[in-house]
């Protein structure tokens, strides 16, 4: 199972001096969720206009934001058709070592089984996250969680 490559998946790594390098992020947002297969593209993809007060796409409507730093972002899915267990999906992303067992704790907490969405992001860059839901898509807020930088 890999995560669909559509631009969505950012990796919290930067470049400097021509060398990767980590950019610290002490406290997340995390949401995990079910899309619908292909829901996930509609959702994430950003789109800009000449509108500044049009939101770069339905994610971040739903977050009440209409721009966030897609740099401070990691989101990854996969086809609904393979979704996985909560502790299989997330670990193996940014920080996932210092949030793992919390997530799936959470997880557990909320009924939550099987995702094919994870969503981590920089505290900063959502002022007032949620979790949300409509015909195709369930994406869950599990709250803030410290990443050891």
């Amino acid at each position: 199972m890999e995560p669909h490559d559509l631009k969505l998946r950012h990796p919290v790594v930067h470049y400097y001096l021509g060398r990767p390098t980590v950019m610290a992020m002490d406290i997340s947002h995390i949401w995990i969720g079910v899309f619908d297969s292909g829901a996930p593209d509609d959702y994430f993809v950003e789109r800009y206009s000449d509108d500044d007060d049009a939101p770069i796409n339905r994610f971040a409507a739903e977050q009440d934001e209409t721009f966030y730093d897609h740099d401070w972002l990691e989101i990854s899915f996969v086809d609904a058709s393979e979704s996985t267990d909560v502790r299989s999906f997330v670990d193996g992303h940014s920080y996932s070592e210092d949030y793992l067992d919390a997530v799936v704790e959470k997880a557990v907490g909320l009924g939550i089984e099987r995702i094919n969405v994870f969503v981590l992001a920089d505290k900063n860059e959502f002022s007032s996250p949620r979790s949300v839901a409509g015909e195709k898509y369930r994406l869950e807020y599990l709250g803030e969680f410290k990443c050891n930088t």
